[in-house]
């Protein structure tokens, strides 16, 4: 049931109080002498009745605390006096209720295409011919008016421009829901429509990636969204993926983030579409989670049920799509216990993530690995009695609808007490607010073998940093696994083969050449000096293929 406050009902019977007009924002791509330049944006909105309106930016996004920095040549119209803000935009004085206009452009905050090595979210792209870049660093907005009806329209493009975005897509939309969005154009633009089951999905694609295609890539989104629709009992509904490429530079990579009818996705283009699909099946949970479960704390003290939780369903619901083989099921799984086992942030208490997460790698990524498992943890705990996690998240969901105010957290707590019969505080005391380390049982995923590992630490044998910078290996160290093996200062990375994060027990293999452009292969276990100790999980030998298969139906909640 839609709330509504004491101030709208009296407006309402009083009939005081005329309908606002929408926040109307359009954009444009800005093309000079046949190359791309920059993006206009234009924005039509009412002054505030006070007399005084703040059109700003989003005070932080990823991190980043100056998203409206790429704004440049803010114009006002209908004021009667504009001050520049430090941040981006303006305080504008103008007549209670008056018409304004605002126009600006933003500029790329790259010089050339972006690579695995750069940030990938908080900046926007605008290239010769393409541009791609998330709301919250594109539109601004007038000061508290984030919840105002907004609506989104291009302003027009040169001839063979296409465009997409989320924000075009029909229905009603907030201010919020526009700096959630993602835009996205190009001559070189791919879209492909989703049909059936997969009506109003759309995937649209930039650059050519090496080791997938837009049918394949297209077809295990198509999966994904469905797989996870049916998990929540949900329909098809307008949704956009977007997909954009990075330029290998040593290491690959990739990142995504949700937005708020779609997800965009920043990938290297040498990576496998396996490599991929964790992040397709993560960015599109969060559709649910947390927007549906409950509101996120502040300061990402519950990054560990936003982002764990999340990665825990990425593993169970690929493999439910069939996406993932048991055997693949296990190796995501065991990368990330290895990541938590020798992770230095391993014993972040929660404290500590709140003050350091978006400056400290290590901290932001153990909440996420250490909130996983106490999801695997939980679903162990209430499979005993012949419940499951699943049951919780479905009761969060039911919380939420009834009370739109209520948290994340909270709401975990309450849904967990009512199907498990007793808290899940003390956990969650234990192992997210003190930090201690968590070790999971023996049944933590019912027919998979949970052994501690000891072996040697993982070392690449090489400066990480000094390379990506560089873009040829740098500060190979002479007393390392990497050198004994060949490699040098100085060798150009044509490719890598092989190889497992964080796991010294596997070789890693490197393509290289040297100065003289002589080509050859550089094969090592990357193992330190020290120890680590870590857990890991096996399907066990010779399992018969009916136990196989609910092996799959148990870790599925099937």
């Amino acid at each position: 049931m839609r709330r509504l406050s004491v101030g709208v009902l009296v407006a309402l019977l009083l009939g005081a109080a005329a309908k606002a007009e929408p926040v109307r924002y359009a954009l444009s791509p800005v093309v000079e002498n046949g190359a791309l330049k920059a993006l206009a944006v234009d924005i039509d909105f009412e002054g505030d009745e006070d007399g005084l309106t703040v059109l700003k930016f989003i005070d932080s996004f990823q991190g980043d605390t100056r998203p409206g920095r790429f704004a440049e040549g803010l114009e006002i119209t209908g004021a009667k006096s504009v001050t520049p803000r430090p941040g981006g935009g303006a305080e504008i004085h103008a007549a209670p209720g008056a018409a304004l206009h605002a126009r600006y452009r933003i500029r790329s905050g790259y010089d050339k295409a972006p690579t695995t090595q750069d940030e990938t979210q908080t900046k926007p792209i605008v290239l010769p011919d393409w541009f791609y870049a998330a709301g919250e660093v594109v539109f601004a907005f007038p000061a508290g008016r984030r919840d105002e009806a907004a609506t989104f329209a291009w302003g027009g493009a040169p001839e063979g421009f296409r465009l997409v975005s989320d924000l075009s897509a029909p229905g009603p939309q907030a201010v919020e829901d526009v700096l959630h969005g993602v835009v996205m154009g190009s001559p070189r633009l791919r879209i492909i429509n989703g049909a059936g089951a997969n009506a109003g999905t759309r995937i649209a694609a930039l650059g050519t990636f090496d080791r997938f295609d837009d049918p394949i890539f297209a077809d295990a989104a198509f999966r994904i969204i469905k797989a996870e629709r049916d998990f929540w009992g949900d329909g098809a509904s307008p949704f956009l993926v977007t997909l954009a490429p990075l330029v290998p530079r040593v290491f690959e990579a990739y990142s995504g983030t949700g937005r708020t009818d779609g997800f965009a996705l920043w990938v290297g283009t040498s990576l496998s579409l396996k490599e991929v699909l964790p992040l397709l099946a993560h960015e599109y949970f969060h559709t649910w989670n947390n927007g549906q479960l409950g509101a996120q704390a502040a300061h990402r003290s519950t990054a560990w049920l936003s982002e764990g939780f999340t990665d825990f369903y990425t593993k169970r619901l690929l493999l439910r799509a069939g996406l993932f083989s048991l055997e693949d099921y296990v190796a995501s799984w065991n990368e990330w216990l290895r990541a938590y086992g020798v992770s230095p942030a391993r014993n972040a208490t929660e404290k500590r993530i709140t003050e350091v997460y978006w400056a400290d790698h290590d901290v932001e990524d153990v909440a996420y690995k250490r909130g996983a498992m106490l999801a695997a943890l939980f679903d162990a705990q209430l499979r005993r009695d012949g419940r499951g996690l699943d049951m919780v998240m479905r009761q969060m969901r039911l919380l939420k609808s009834r009370n739109p105010e209520s948290g994340l957290r909270p709401n975990f707590e309450v849904a967990f007490e009512k199907i498990a019969g007793r808290p899940a505080l003390p956990d969650i005391d234990r192992y997210e607010m003190r930090g201690e380390t968590l070790i999971l049982p023996p049944d933590a995923f019912a027919c998979l073998t949970v052994e501690t590992v000891i072996q040697p630490n993982f070392d690449v044998g090489f400066d990480t940093d000094a390379t990506a910078a560089k873009g040829v290996f740098a500060g190979v160290d002479p007393a390392g696994p990497a050198y004994a093996a060949g490699l040098r200062d100085g060798m150009k990375r044509l490719g890598r083969e092989g190889g497992a994060a964080n796991d010294s027990s596997v070789d890693l293999t490197y393509r290289v050449a040297d100065a003289a452009g002589v080509k050859r292969e550089i094969r090592y276990k990357p193992e330190g000096k020290t120890r680590v100790t870590f857990q890991r999980l096996s399907v066990p030998l010779n399992l018969p293929p009916d136990q196989r298969r609910a092996c799959v139906r148990t870790l599925t909640g099937l």
